[in-house]
């Protein structure tokens, strides 16, 4: 890689920026306005009461989900963000770590599930999930901002549907369907340079789209003691979407992605060297070595499918496809991973005024090998779910079978049967209010990296007889409510976990390992409220709370969960002070966590995380000019495993760019 001059952050270092100043505002302006009621909003959401069934080019199935977040592609284009990553992580109450430093592969953690977020969470994009087969969070890199339309966080209610490793909820990206396009290029601190383009076409019978990006950093923390090489990386990728009416009856889809990347990111740095300077080379190396990694990598995605809108009112979908993928420690030995999968799935569904039925499966074959040896994962799902409509009571009912095989070569087969559900019910007290309760059941399986253990001599792999097939079950209570101008929805949540699998010291054997946490518990609740002063104004407050503890025998019993933060509480506001001119604030804070591997709770904690935020955005005909600022507050947020620091997101960053819209 290149090696590239030092470039110090032209930035705003005042520190008198804080969370008042818009709790301030947004009391202030509800004074105001407290009288102004927007009625369009308020039937917005009693629309959202009832299931909408509809595929016409821009929209999807619905799901009558109690409570989740959901942002619109204004919303999403309107806070510059340059990512799904950062957009997640500065705007939703999904807390996002990276992954040991590594920008494009970001942990996904949702109701205080730490480390392992990611395995917990089932990520759909357009109506397909995406899975690995190892302790790699799945790479969301690969999809520009500038082409989705809608993100989606649910909880609790769904899932079941989606089976081995929905938990904590759902995570569904669509992409656009609308005609159109955009261009988008932009430059930020550190030399990142960020260029997207996003294209439609819509006819009467043809829907098809383009999409590529390409963007680049020189980094902000170097990588060895004697150079000013920084952390530098790149990310590029494409697709292509295609969807064909032949007939009113009959909708057929395909889809390709592509995404490669490669990143140089510096090993990480004693508490002492973090609070110094956090963009210094670690010296020594903690780890001995070389004082970085590099890692190559490369995902192709690709689907087929179609739709089928039968006279007597069934719609059915049918999807096929695979996906491969291969990752590279360039300097580091035997560390080619290669990866491949297939899977089919479909679903039926039959809607009537008084009842909705629900039928569909999945099967699925991921593998991966590395130095000969080959790991393999086989899963089948099928599941049964329906909805009962009774005046202003709703039943829902869902249940599922899973088959899931593992396999890694000369160790080891094992075989889980599972038997999952849920059972809901929601009661319309009012036209705007309305209350909801829901129980379920789910598994997390181990993955291959967590199946194999090795013999403390020969260093042989052998089966781990540790760990077992997580097993959770789930109650919440909630309400949706709408109150003139503004909106709330809460719940509170109770998570019961069985044989819950960490990598972490296990107190028999003395050494690290991947083990059980056997029981635990999660307590918490989560609440959204949005207040639309005028059209033009609005803010949103949102806040998590979880109390996630160990409850199990296996020496951590009345311990906290490391890397879970009990608070989480997001403030933001958007006016549009003329009918071209967007303003965005916002502020993320999440408490103090225990360090990643710190079940006893005895190690210093890791900081909180805060980020302040600001966007800016012009539009002039078909143009629009933006500028964002990130950490107003040089807030030093970083991530810590066994008393080391991975710096992230430590100190402020500018960007600025332009879209052209056709």
């Amino acid at each position: 890689m290149k090696k590239q001059k030092n470039l110090q952050p032209r930035g705003f270092r005042k520190k008198y920026f804080s969370l008042a100043a818009i709790l301030a505002l947004n009391s202030a302006l509800l004074a105001q306005n407290e009288k102004i009621a927007l009625e369009d909003k308020s039937a917005q959401a009693q629309d959202s009461q009832s299931l909408k069934l509809s595929l016409i080019h821009a929209n999807e199935f619905v799901e009558n989900t109690d409570f989740k977040e959901e942002f619109s592609a204004e919303e999403i284009q309107q806070s510059n963000a340059q990512n799904v990553y950062e957009f997640l992580n500065l705007h939703s109450l999904l807390k996002t770590t990276y992954n040991f430093g590594n920008p494009y592969t970001q942990n996904l953690n949702l109701r205080g599930f730490g480390q392992n977020g990611h395995k917990n969470l089932a990520i759909i994009v357009d109506g397909v999930r995406l899975n690995n087969i190892d302790s790699v969070p799945i790479s969301l890199s690969a999809i520009p901002l500038d082409f989705v339309q809608k993100i989606e966080i649910i909880r609790g209610k769904g899932m079941t549907k989606y089976g081995n490793g929905a938990t904590s909820g759902v995570l569904k990206i669509t992409t656009t369907r609308k005609g159109g396009g955009i261009i988008n290029l932009s430059h930020a601190s550190y030399n990142t340079q960020n260029s997207q383009i996003a294209a439609r076409y819509v006819g009467d019978t043809l829907n098809i789209g383009l999409y590529g990006q390409y963007q680049t950093t020189q980094g902000s923390k170097k990588i060895t003691q004697d150079s000013d090489e920084k952390d530098g990386s790149y990310n590029k990728n494409g697709g292509i979407s295609l969807f064909y009416y032949p007939n009113d009856s009959l909708l057929l889809k395909a889809s390709a992605n592509y995404a490669q990347y490669g990143i140089k990111y510096a090993n990480p740095l004693t508490k002492e060297q973090f609070d110094k300077d956090p963009t210094q080379a670690p010296n020594p190396p903690i780890y001995g070595g070389d004082s970085f990694s590099h890692q190559k990598r490369w995902d192709l995605y690709h689907n087929f499918g179609l739709t089928y809108f039968a006279q007597n009112g069934f719609v059915t979908h049918l999807n096929f496809g695979g996906n491969r993928n291969e990752s590279e420690y360039v300097n580091s030995p035997n560390s080619l991973y290669i990866g491949k999968g297939l899977y089919g799935n479909f679903n039926t569904i039959y809607k009537k005024d008084s009842y909705l039925a629900e039928i569909g499966g999945e099967a699925k074959q991921n593998q991966r090998t590395n130095g000969g040896t080959k790991a393999e994962v086989s899963e089948t799902l099928l599941y049964l779910s329906g909805e009962k409509y009774l005046g202003n009571s709703t039943f829902n009912l869902a249940i599922n079978v899973q088959k899931v095989i593992h396999k890694q070569t000369d160790s080891y087969s094992t075989q889980d049967n599972l038997m999952g559900g849920e059972l809901g019910y929601h009661y319309q007290i009012h036209p705007q209010v309305g209350i909801f309760t829901s129980y379920s059941r789910s598994f997390v399986t181990p993955n291959v990296d967590w199946l194999l253990r090795y013999d403390p001599i020969t260093y042989a792999p052998i089966p781990n007889n540790l760990i077992d097939t997580a097993t959770f079950d789930t109650f919440q209570i909630g309400t949706n409510a709408v109150f003139g101008i503004h909106m709330l929805s809460g719940n509170v949540f109770y998570i019961q976990g069985h044989d819950e699998n960490y990598y972490g010291l296990n107190k028999i054997t003395g050494i690290y390992d991947n083990q059980t946490l056997g029981k635990t518990r999660r307590i918490g609740g989560e609440v959204k409220f949005t207040t639309y002063f005028l059209q033009n104004l609005y803010s949103t407050l949102s806040y998590a709370y979880v109390d996630a503890t160990m409850q199990g025998n296996e020496g951590y019993k009345g311990k906290e969960i490391p890397s879970v933060s009990k608070h989480t509480f997001i403030a933001a506001l958007n006016y549009l002070p003329l009918p071209n001119l967007n303003l965005g604030i916002s502020y993320k804070y999440g408490s103090r966590a225990y360090d990643y591997n710190d079940y006893d709770n005895v190690l210093e904690k890791m900081p909180s995380y805060q980020s302040l935020n600001l966007t800016l955005s012009y539009t002039f005909k078909d143009f629009e000019i933006y500028a964002y600022a990130n950490n107003l507050t040089d807030h030093k947020n970083a991530l810590v495993i066994s008393g080391v620091y991975y710096p992230y997101e430590f100190e402020t960053t500018f960007g600025a760019g332009v879209k052209y819209k056709f």
